[in-house]
């Protein structure tokens, strides 16, 4: 049986124009499936020229496994890849594929996202064409005490990697990267494990691309590649290409040389330390100064009720 995928890959092949007919020879079906499929890849954010007497032309900007591949660089990360066109949270997806055996380094990109999480339970506008959705499965060699150091260990990844692809990206306190002010990337870190080991994480990561119309609520908080760069094309393959060869250096750094590495390069990327902040936890809201994070992660904040406070979960906010 014909399946959409098998259109995407002789459209990609053909690199330009391929005919109905041809498309229609080669897989066996009639033009008007090959046009079902074609309407179906539209639909997914993919522009499909179509011109009459010549054909279809694919200009991809999708998140497929064969769009990726050209720019991917990894050994281990990403090369069992899972691609949905529609998925309610690309981390329910992963976890239910590392309960089923996913090997470390799995990967489940999403072009949509009906049901995307952040931190805390917040839900993240993940719409169709336009961002980059993805989870990975990881296996990682940790005592369970160390495994929230591979959140930063994360969003150092995601800094450098956009950094790599020409984006002032920073760091705000844990792991969302911001541009300009506006966070542009936010991630959600889960564990399977018990008190002695640690079965898998899963780690989700929601990078805002082509959105130019953000949802009104975020559009002063927030922003995505196309509005912090106009001038710059955003390839959004290309981007979770250098977004998983940056996180398998980072990740291959902490289990090999411990998390001082990490520190370092998130010390030297944040945009937290130094600055007045809100800190909010499940007990108190209050007014300090962040001076510093700790060697296990934690941030350490001056209150301006007097004394230091070392937070270990919660929000901050730029005051």
């Amino acid at each position: 049986m014909v399946k959409r995928d098998d259109v995407f890959r002789l459209l990609l092949e053909a690199g330009d124009f391929i005919s109905g007919e041809a498309l229609s020879d080669k897989l066996g079906v009639s033009r008007a499936a090959v046009w079902k499929h074609v309407k179906g890849l539209q639909n997914e954010g993919y522009t499909i020229e179509a011109v009459r007497n010549r054909g279809y032309r694919l200009l991809p900007n999708g998140v497929r496994q064969e769009e990726v591949l050209p720019y991917l660089q990894t050994e281990w990360l990403g090369r069992e890849y899972k691609y949905l066109a529609e998925v309610d949270s690309t981390n329910i997806a992963a976890k239910s594929w590392a309960e089923q055996g996913a090997v470390n380094g799995a990967v489940v990109v999403a072009d949509l996202q009906t049901q995307g999480r952040g931190r805390l339970g917040r839900a993240w506008s993940s719409p169709s064409g336009t961002g980059l959705w993805l989870s990975l499965v990881l296996r990682p060699r940790l005592e369970p005490e160390r495994a929230p150091q591979i959140s930063l260990t994360t969003a150092v990844a995601t800094c450098a990697a956009l950094q790599a692809l020409g984006y002032q990206a920073g760091i705000k306190w844990p792991n969302d990267i911001y541009i300009d002010g506006r966070k542009i990337c936010g991630m959600l870190t889960e564990m399977h494990g018990s008190m002695e080991s640690v079965e898998w994480v899963v780690v989700g990561i929601g990078i805002n691309c082509l959105n130019k119309d953000l949802p009104p609520e975020i559009q002063d908080v927030a922003t995505s590649l196309a509005l912090a760069e106009p001038d710059r094309p955003v390839i959004r393959a290309q981007v979770a290409a250098e977004l998983l060869n940056h996180l398998e250096k980072y990740y291959t750094i902490l289990y090999e040389q411990g998390f001082a590495e990490i520190r370092r390069v998130w010390l030297a990327n944040n945009i937290t330390l130094g600055r007045r902040v809100k800190i909010s936890t499940l007990n108190e809201t209050f007014f300090g100064e962040a001076l510093d994070m700790k060697e296990d992660g934690s941030l350490l904040v001056k209150r301006e009720d007097g004394g230091e406070f070392t937070l270990v979960t919660g929000d901050v906010f730029f005051a």
